[in-house]
């Protein structure tokens, strides 16, 4: 699949994890999954995890196309986007970039302890999602 979605009810947390080889493909299927989720579940913090990508083959037009895309989470809530490899953290440094005005509360972080304090999260307890 190239993604697992999973979600902490007690801290209102949702955690898109992309895994293996990533393709444009794979990343705006998990972008769907992921609005799809929030659209029927209500609006919550967000992580997505992109430390465990072995392969980022996602062309510079799908990044385009996600930041001039509205966000999944509502203004408000904060996003975190976990990108250990020096050129997945630029690549997602552009994005948070171009999508500055629609993702205010959009940070870029190397670790998901990095990411889980920035949230005040000690513990967090996530659980798979359909």
């Amino acid at each position: 699949m190239g993604y697992v979605i999973d979600y902490d009810a007690t801290n209102n947390i949702l955690r898109v994890t992309l895994q293996d080889h990533v393709t444009d493909a794979a990343l705006l299927k998990a972008y769907a999954a992921a609005a799809k989720y929030v659209a029927s579940h209500g609006p919550c913090r967000g992580i997505w995890d992109i430390s465990q990508a072995t392969k980022l083959d996602v062309p510079i037009n799908a990044i385009r196309q996600i930041a001039a895309s509205p966000p999944i989470i509502p203004t408000g809530y904060m996003r975190i986007i976990v990108a250990q490899e020096d050129f997945v953290y630029g690549l997602m440094r552009m994005f948070r970039m171009l999508s500055d005005l629609t993702r205010p509360d959009l940070c870029v972080v190397r670790t998901i302890d990095e990411a889980y304090r920035l949230l005040r999260v000690e513990s967090p307890e996530f659980s798979p999602i359909n």
